[in-house]
């Protein structure tokens, strides 16, 4: 298989910073060439005053110079830098990626949690996809332990069931606690009750996918399967619910110390891997989870597969875009969304941005958070029918939507609200908490949504063969239908002055 230049991620982490040179040949063919990382304590500055000092920006910035040789070396000119919870946590963000800029010349990207958990998802679902092994057809839970939180994924033969994120990664529980707190015996017991509530609610929802099987991967899970599987040199290992428990039981009491002196590790690694391993033995207790899986995938090896297929393999990027649509079907399913009316708008608004797409400047994935739009346009009504495109706002803002951005949430919802409200403008609170280009998105979208829900008013499917050609100024959109579509010619005319505005193209409904 052919490989393709390398490119270097470099990653700002709570716990470390890190680069790695990776040469790419397809999502589940990732090679790193070379990797250096420098350990870290600014996540537990971040948790603890939440934002970073000068000293800190500045011990960062000598670090990610010193990475600049390291590209040198390999003539790598294709970098994806990214930072993930300790500077999406830090209140003086702005800053710091201003002056990291400006001293090293890198412009880093800051992943949501979503995003990140994203990332790993895409690496380990090719993984699973190449190895055609039975554990790819089993209900699934992925499990992503991050510094800032924890995600939950469900996944079965290829099909996303759910993606659900909560606060609460190894170093935001442990900042929760004074030193004091955790240096006494009863630490432990606080940890679990403070997990049992946290995660209560999940279990409702997860229980509905019958899973029994749970995927780990990052370095406490690497740590747990080196403890518990000596003799494996290679992961994935496998490991039985009973092995873990008991276990996790043979530490009681669980403390950092104990970690320590049982296990040979230095006291940062075991302060870190004590809330993941109660953690892991909620989830193993709480749900009928029969094996274990250690992968070893890490956030670096999942930001490459997805920075690489994004430069070379568009059919995987595709492939993975579809998996988020079927996601936000389950969403909109959920909310009890007409399938079948949002199936039609889903349809037409493709339709519609097909058609505009070479010459309005519409980005591929400007049409996936279209789709999306589409799809959700009406979970508000689960709510209330009176004014439900507010309720729409609230809940797709409120929904972790796999993948996407708060920033592209922002937009799916904007677009969800005003596509049957008055024109966007500078008087709603909503469109003026966008920026520029956001707003630019939603307008767009907006009008190619509201055109396309035009087209099925009344939900009833009236109209059929629908399809739309551009020509200079004018979108013409041709249909059939033998019912009175009155209702659809009304309301597309209505929408069309949006749309005229936008574009400054008029669209014009004919029926053969």
């Amino acid at each position: 298989m052919k490989t393709h230049p390398p490119f270097a991620i470099v990653h700002i982490g709570s716990i470390r910073v890190s680069i790695a040179i990776v040469q790419y040949a397809s999502p589940d063919r990732i090679k790193i060439l070379e990797q250096a990382q420098k350990e870290t304590t600014f996540g537990e500055e971040i948790f603890r005053t939440h934002r970073l000092s000068f000293a800190s920006i500045h011990d960062l910035s000598q670090i990610l110079m010193g990475f600049r040789q390291l590209l040198a070396d390999y003539g790598v000119t294709e970098v994806c830098p990214i930072a993930t919870t300790v500077i999406r946590e830090a209140e003086n963000s702005l800053g710091i990626l201003d002056l990291l800029r400006l001293r090293t010349g890198f412009s880093f990207h800051v992943a949501d949690m979503a995003e990140e958990i994203f990332y790993k998802f895409f690496a380990l679902h090719h993984r699973l996809l190449k190895e055609k092994a039975p554990l790819g057809k089993k209900p699934l839970l992925l499990l992503d332990v991050n510094s800032g939180g924890v995600g939950f994924t469900g996944w079965k033969a290829g099909r996303l069931l759910f993606q659900m994120n909560v606060e609460g990664g190894r170093l935001s529980v442990l900042e929760r606690f004074t030193k004091q707190q955790r240096q006494e015996l009863t630490f432990p017991s606080a940890m679990r009750d403070y997990f049992h509530a946290s995660l209560s609610t999940l279990w409702p929802h997860i229980e509905k996918s019958s899973i029994s099987t749970l995927v780990l991967s990052g370095f406490e899970a690497r740590i747990l399967a080196s403890l518990l599987v000596p003799d494996r040199q290679e992961l994935p290992v496998v490991i039985g619910r009973e092995a873990l428990l008991r276990f996790v039981d043979g530490l009681v009491p669980l403390t950092v110390k104990k970690l320590m002196h049982k296990f040979g590790l230095p006291e940062r690694r075991a302060t870190l891997l004590l809330p993941t391993l109660l953690l892991y033995d909620e989830i193993v207790r709480t749900m009928p989870i029969e094996s274990i899986y250690v992968y070893d995938i890490t956030f670096v090896t999942g930001c490459a597969a997805w920075y690489g297929a994004g430069l070379y393999s568009p059919k995987a990027v595709a492939a993975q875009s579809e998996l988020q649509i079927d996601l936000a079907r389950s969403i909109a399913a959920r909310y009890g969304a007409s399938s079948d009316h949002d199936a039609r708008v889903e349809k037409y608004a493709m339709l519609l941005f097909d058609a505009l797409q070479e010459t309005q400047g519409l980005t591929p994935r400007a049409r996936l958070l279209l789709r999306m739009s589409a799809i959700l346009h009406e979970v508000g009504k689960y709510v209330n029918l009176r004014n439900y495109p507010l309720h729409s706002w609230q809940i797709i803002e409120g929904t972790d939507i796999f993948g996407v951005s708060d920033a592209e949430k922002r937009c799916i919802a904007a677009i969800s609200y005003y596509y049957s409200k008055d024109n966007p403008d500078r008087h709603s609170t909503h469109y003026e908490s966008l920026s520029q280009e956001q707003k630019i998105l939603t307008d767009k979208c907006c009008a190619i949504l509201r055109l396309a829900d035009a087209l099925d008013q009344g939900h009833s499917g009236k109209i059929k063969d629908v399809t739309a050609t551009l020509s200079k100024e004018e979108l013409l959109i041709t249909c059939e239908s033998e019912e009175d579509i009155s209702l659809i010619r009304w309301t597309f005319e209505r929408a069309s002055q949006l749309f005229r505005e936008i574009f400054g193209i008029t669209p014009l409904l004919h029926r053969k």
